[in-house]
C-alpha cells in the first residue's frame, strides 16, 4: 500500500471505506482493472414525526428499528423504511466532495420528541445510464444547488399543495424540527417525478399501520441517498482479482446497513486466515 509516498508491506489488504468512500473506492478498482457491476441505488428522504406516532410499533410491539416494504402502486416500485430514530435527531451527512444529504441517530441520554426514520425508494438503471452512484450524485448536488449546499426540508402539506416551504409555516406546524442546519424548500424541484411519487404513495401505505404519519405536519428532510451503488466483484470470501486483496462493507457494495456491514468484514477475516493459513 503506498500512502504519502510511504509504501507499507502487508500479507492481505482489506478495504472497506464505507459509503462516503464509495467513489474513492470505484476509482481504485478502475486503475486495478477489477470488474464491477451497477447496484439499484436507494434514494429518498429522512421522515420526521411525532414519537406518539410510532410509539405502538416501537414501544408495545417492542420493535425498535420497523422495516416496512412496500411496492407503489402507481410504478411498482419498492419502497422501504430504513434506520428508525426513536427519540431522535436528524442530522446532516456528508456525501463527499462538499455534497450533504439527511441522516438520524438515537442518543442514549438525550431525547427528544420526534422520532425520524428513512423513506427510500429502489432505483435500477439501465443502457446507456448504469451507473446509479453519478445518478445520485446529480440528484444530492441539484439538491444542494437549491437548498445553498444544505438539505431541504419540506413539511408534507407544503408538498402536497405545491408550495414551497417557509420557516413561518414549519414553526407554526406540530412538528418541531430537530435540525435547523436546513433551507425550507420544495422538494418537487429536485427529485424526480417518479421518486417522489414513490414517496408519496409510501407515505400513505404507512399511514394505515401508523395513523399520523401522513399528515400535513410531517416533515421532510432531502435528499437521503444510500451509496452502496457498486457491487465489487469478488469470490465467496469477498476477494478480489488481486491477490490478497479483499473488499467489505456498503461502499463495497456487498452489504446494505452498518449490521451487513460487519458481518462482510467477518467473511473477509476468515478468507485472510483461510489463505494465509
Amino acid at each position: 500500500v503506498t500512502y504519502s509516498d510511504r509504501n507499507y508491506h502487508a500479507d492481505a489488504v482489506l478495504l472497506c471505506p464505507g459509503r462516503i468512500g464509495n467513489k474513492w473506492l470505484i476509482d481504485q478498482m478502475d486503475k486495478n482493472q477489477i470488474p464491477m457491476r451497477y447496484n439499484p441505488i436507494d434514494i429518498g428522504v429522512r421522515v420526521e414525526i411525532p414519537n406518539e406516532v410510532m410509539d405502538k410499533v416501537v414501544n408495545e410491539y417492542g420493535c425498535w428499528d420497523p422495516k416496512f416494504h412496500m411496492y407503489t402502486p402507481s410504478y411498482d416500485d419498492f419502497v422501504r423504511t430504513f434506520c428508525v430514530c426513536p427519540s431522535g435527531f436528524v442530522t446532516r451527512e456528508p456525501y463527499g466532495d462538499g455534497l450533504f444529504g439527511a441522516n438520524g441517530h438515537s442518543m442514549r441520554d438525550t431525547k427528544s420528541k420526534n422520532t425520524n426514520f428513512a423513506l427510500l425508494t429502489r432505483m435500477s438503471l439501465t443502457q446507456p445510464l448504469e451507473n446509479t452512484t453519478v445518478y445520485g450524485q446529480r440528484i444530492a448536488q441539484l439538491a444542494n444547488t437549491l437548498g445553498g449546499h444544505r438539505p431541504i426540508l419540506q413539511r408534507l402539506g407544503d408538498l402536497r399543495a405545491n408550495k414551497r416551504s417557509t420557516w413561518e409555516r414549519i414553526d407554526r406546524s406540530h412538528v418541531n424540527p430537530t435540525l435547523r442546519d436546513v433551507t425550507p424548500g420544495d422538494l418537487a424541484m429536485a427529485f424526480p417525478r417518479r421518486i417522489l411519487t414513490d414517496l408519496m404513495e409510501g407515505l400513505e401505505m404507512l399511514d394505515r399501520v401508523m395513523p399520523g404519519i401522513n399528515s400535513d405536519s410531517t416533515l421532510l428532510y432531502g435528499p437521503e441517498i444510500k451509496f452502496y451503488a457498486m457491487r465489487i466483484a469478488t469470490d465467496n470470501t469477498l476477494r478480489t482479482r488481486v491477490p490478497n486483496l479483499y473488499v467489505a462493507g456498503d461502499g463495497a457494495g456487498v452489504s446494505r446497513g452498518i449490521v451487513g456491514a460487519a458481518a462482510t468484514g467477518l467473511v473477509a477475516a476468515k478468507g485472510i486466515n483461510q489463505q494465509l493459513g
